[in-house]
């Protein structure tokens, strides 16, 4: 059974790939799995399938936006926890006063939640600690809590006509999360160093006070820095750290846009267009600032003597 499963995870290479590296691939898997159980066997063939995907996706190690997409899955997960934390806290808040922490159960499953939660926790302790195995382990079985609770949500409220959609979409972003750590090339890219792991671990802590603690925050906190990184896109130098940012906030796009949804009113209207129009104006001051770094033609450029002096003597191109 275990040969038959890595053999199917070797036919969803792309077919160059999968002639010249197929029978190595394959051995590789056995040999590493050999005499660990069923439970091996499953993850080896589930890594591989990955593999296979991501080189069709344009994904792989050896790409730019596979390695950069490696790099972002930390902060990712980290922000999906948050995001996940406030989510539940918002709950407990909203129907304390009438539900005890057994009926949360039934009508939310609250326990299963809180058990995603931890467990998206520990993956990313594993994440930062290059345990890729184990923290792509982790957050398959935070996946499952996280879908057995949303199960166990959206039945209660088709049956007492609750609100799905915003269940729904409290449960997607954590789906999300967890599906990046088998997307992203992670055991073909470096650990991610103690400095991003600081890094990682305060954005998480930031985003759980802002997004629990300020008023709103869990709708514009997301819809305003979604809006502010997109209009870094205006500019090439700008343009990849843009690019991560709105990669990152990808779990916490659903339940923001839900929310974003149920919004009416003039301070909606008013809210959205003062958004759009501070992102324009980022837009712009990027696009226009984006050659300042760069000697016009035909003027002399620091310690050159002309337009085509050595450009490593003056400011760097953009």
């Amino acid at each position: 059974m275990s040969a038959v499963l890595l053999r199917l995870a070797v036919r969803l290479h792309p077919a160059p790939y999968r002639a010249e590296m197929g029978e190595e691939l394959e051995d590789a898997a056995l040999a590493a799995s050999a005499g660990r159980g069923r439970a091996a066997h499953l993850g080896e063939a589930a890594s591989l399938a990955a593999h296979g995907l991501r080189l069709r996706a344009g994904l792989g190690a050896e790409s730019a936006r596979g390695a950069a997409l490696a790099g972002l899955v930390p902060l990712a997960l980290a922000l999906s926890i948050a995001g996940d934390l406030a989510f539940r806290i918002l709950q407990a808040d909203m129907f304390r006063r009438v539900l005890n922490w057994d009926q949360m159960e039934q009508a939310f499953g609250i326990y299963q939640a809180l058990a995603g939660v931890a467990l998206a926790a520990l993956a990313l302790i594993a994440l930062l600690a290059g345990r890729v195995a184990a923290a792509r382990g982790l957050g398959t079985a935070a996946a499952a809590a996280t879908a057995w609770s949303g199960a166990v949500a959206v039945s209660h409220a088709l049956a007492h006509q609750g609100s799905v959609p915003w269940l729904l979409a409290g449960t997607a972003g954590p789906l999300l999360a967890c599906a990046l750590l088998w997307v992203a090339p992670l055991h073909l890219t470096p650990r991610p160093s103690d400095r991003t792991a600081w890094s990682v671990a305060t954005a998480a802590l930031l985003a759980l006070v802002v997004l629990n603690k300020v008023p709103g925050s869990n709708v514009w906190g997301v819809t305003d820095l979604a809006m502010l990184l997109a209009a870094g896109l205006a500019a090439p130098r700008s343009r990849p750290a843009a690019w991560a940012g709105l990669v990152a906030l990808l779990p916490l796009y659903p339940i923001a846009a839900f929310q974003l949804s149920q919004q009416t009113g003039l301070v909606f209207t008013t809210r959205i267009e003062a958004g759009i129009v501070l992102a324009c104006v980022a837009a712009v001051l990027a696009f226009c600032t984006r050659g300042r770094t760069t000697p016009r033609f035909g003027h002399r450029a620091p310690g050159g003597d002309g337009p085509h002096a050595d450009p490593n003597d003056g400011p760097l191109p953009s």
